[in-house]
């Protein structure tokens, strides 16, 4: 059985197209399990490095136009994200439009101030 290689274990062929069914992506989107000699920050032209692990913790593409919001007014990049303040964003759009209301990042302000724990970027409770 042909296998790929993520950077944490070994990945089927069956894996990765469950992973990929189980978060939108189809084989036209070409995307590929990094070798183990690969970096995120090196990718090749035209292929954006993202950590498998941020999909798992609530990242979707194409990303929610409230999402993209929060990324520029805090001023992320996907990459430097860590897992929880993925799960904040994702989460807080989630509940606040299962509650019947559209979310705003005044809203969200509200709740989360960006902060820099050991030289990564995540969201902390304001107040």
């Amino acid at each position: 059985m042909a296998t790929a290689r993520s950077l944490v274990r070994y990945h089927t062929t069956k894996e990765l197209e469950s992973f990929m069914f189980s978060i939108g992506f189809v084989p036209d989107h070409g995307i590929q399990i990094p070798l183990p000699d690969a970096s995120l920050y090196s990718t090749p032209e035209g292929k954006v490095g993202i950590p498998i692990t941020l999909f798992e913790a609530g990242l979707r593409s194409p990303t929610t136009d409230f999402f993209n919001l929060i990324i520029r007014e805090y001023g992320f990049s996907v990459r430097e994200m860590t897992l929880i303040a993925i799960n904040k964003i994702v989460g807080f759009e989630l509940l606040y439009r299962a509650l019947g209301h559209q979310p705003t990042v005044p809203a969200f302000r509200y709740f989360f101030n960006a902060s820099t724990q050991s030289g990564t970027r995540t969201l902390s409770r304001s107040g």
